[in-house]
């Protein structure tokens, strides 16, 4: 047994087929976990040993990942809960909680702590739930610090644990205040990073290209209020902290030279926000002259024409927008920005023409919708003919004012946590005013093929793309989710 290892970080593995069906098979990416490899850095910085183990990328077991988790001996072992968008996290816990079970079975006194979006936005019911020895709400660093140095547990902040059969927690830490100076170092070199492999559609022009890629935050938290979104619980503010333009230039430099690196990922819940931050980016990339095919979050109103040609000199190709719905309406309802359907228009004929690809977001079942608003959306989704959208059902997400509001009400929400993936076979989608859970998820899934095998868009695809992909898209549109609400 290695007996000097501080702290293993273990992103969790077991997942792919459970919340992807056979779309994992080749549609689906696997995500570097960015965020296990900051907290690495963090803690490495501090003079404490530490070690990743990426059980999603190497396609551990869970039994696999308990006997090296044992072969390693850590002090702390700390199970990373973040999903391919903030909200995801959620539909690992099943696995999660699997995992904590197999590490407790082979050696019952191993300390275990969860980290994560879902566990910060549902602390006592995670401790509660889960086989593990700690809970951490808030962003971790400072929580995992403490732990190392063996503070007592009522003086480290952010912690949740079990004491004498009761729950007992101390107050959420404090967030880094200097993300530049404080979370300086990411531990890349404790990644598997050749492993890694981008979503098809940002390799639409080069499907072979996927196995070149990486994630990176920019910036952290978020200022908006959506009611569907939970990114407020690991925070706990409605803000924006940003790292030195020059520190996202210098790592993704690091990425393209020492990686060979070339699809990249701004995980940034809205990059496209602060002229300052990310024209910076964009300009830095363009005077290293790095060769990349990056894609960022942005909304309909942020942004601005006038950005655009740096952004796609730069080699920001893909720019995802949360459309949403069609209807003003029900967009407003859940306070999903003030723009207009010809705003969401104009956009698209805007970024279009600085030839930069959109990745379209649409969600069908807001409380307000019906059938005729979710035509709207599709209709909307029609006409916009993005290179690529993703079709939603909405979901109460644990931690978003949608999910308080669900719970209040007794309304049915997923059995276990991996059925909150949308394109699980148990998956659940919410009821509108007017619709059932059924309604919205065929509806949802029928979209999906009328938007995909629409023969403007298969027409455009091809163009644009080439043949080859208009027959990845064929393809892709031939694999058919399995749904128990709909009597699969």
């Amino acid at each position: 047994m290695v007996s000097n290892l501080d702290l293993l970080l273990i992103n969790v593995g077991g997942t792919k087929k459970k919340v992807y069906q056979d779309l994992s098979k080749d549609f689906s990416a696997i995500e570097p976990p960015f965020w296990a490899a900051l907290t690495a850095g963090f803690i490495r910085n501090k003079g404490y040993n530490v070690k990743i183990i990426d059980s999603n990328a190497e396609n551990l077991t869970h039994g696999e990942t308990a006997e090296i988790v044992k072969e390693h001996n850590p002090k702390l072992t700390n199970i990373v809960v973040y999903g391919q968008h903030p909200s995801a996290s959620t539909q690992l816990m099943t696995s999660v909680g699997e995992l904590c079970k197999e590490i407790k079975n082979i050696e019952p006194g191993r300390k275990i702590i969860l980290t994560g979006l879902h566990p910060s936005a549902l602390p006592k019911r995670t401790i509660k739930e889960e086989n593990c020895d700690f809970v951490c709400q808030g962003e971790g660093f400072y929580t995992l610090q403490g732990l190392l140095e063996n503070s007592k547990l009522n003086n480290i902040p952010g912690l949740w644990w079990k004491e004498n059969g009761e729950i007992i927690n101390t107050l959420r830490a404090k967030n880094i205040g200097n993300l530049t100076s404080e979370l300086k170092d990411v531990a890349w070199d404790l990644l598997p990073m050749h492993k890694y492999k981008a979503h098809n559609w940002q390799c639409l022009d080069d499907l072979d290209s996927r196995l070149q890629y990486a994630s990176i935050s920019t910036s952290l938290g978020c200022p908006f209020t959506c009611d569907f979104c939970s990114i407020q619980e690991t925070f706990g503010e409605r803000k924006t902290r940003n790292w030195n333009p020059s520190w996202v230039v210098e790592q993704l430099k690091i990425l393209s030279k020492e990686y060979n690196i070339k699809n990249i990922k701004i995980i940034d819940e809205m990059f496209i926000l602060n002229p300052n931050h990310f024209m910076k980016i964009a300009k830095g990339i363009i005077k290293e002259d790095l060769d990349l095919n990056i894609w960022a979050y942005a909304r309909v109103d942020t942004i601005k024409e006038n950005h655009l040609d740096t952004l796609k000199k730069a080699g920001f190709n893909w720019l995802c927008l949360g459309y949403e719905a069609g209807s003003d309406k029900v967009r407003e309802d859940v306070h999903k920005g003030k723009f207009t359907r010809e705003d969401m228009i104009q956009n698209r004929k805007i970024i279009g023409k600085h030839g930069i690809n959109i990745l379209a977001n649409y969600v069908f079942g807001f409380p307000e919708e019906t059938k005729e608003s979710m035509q709207e959306t599709l209709d909307l989704a029609i006409e916009l003919n993005c290179e690529f959208a993703n079709l939603y059902c909405n979901t109460a997400w644990p931690g978003s004012n949608l999910y308080n509001n669900t719970i209040q009400n007794n309304v049915e929400v997923p059995k276990t946590w991996v059925d909150y993936a949308q394109h699980s076979y148990n998956f659940l989608p919410l009821p509108t005013k007017h619709l059932s859970p059924r309604e919205v998820l065929e509806f949802r899934d029928n979209a999906f093929d009328n938007y995909f095998k629409n023969p403007e868009y298969l027409k455009m695809v091809g163009s644009k793309f080439g043949p080859k992909t208009k027959e990845h898209i064929e393809n892709m549109t031939k694999t058919k989710l399995k749904r128990k609400l709909l009597g699969d």
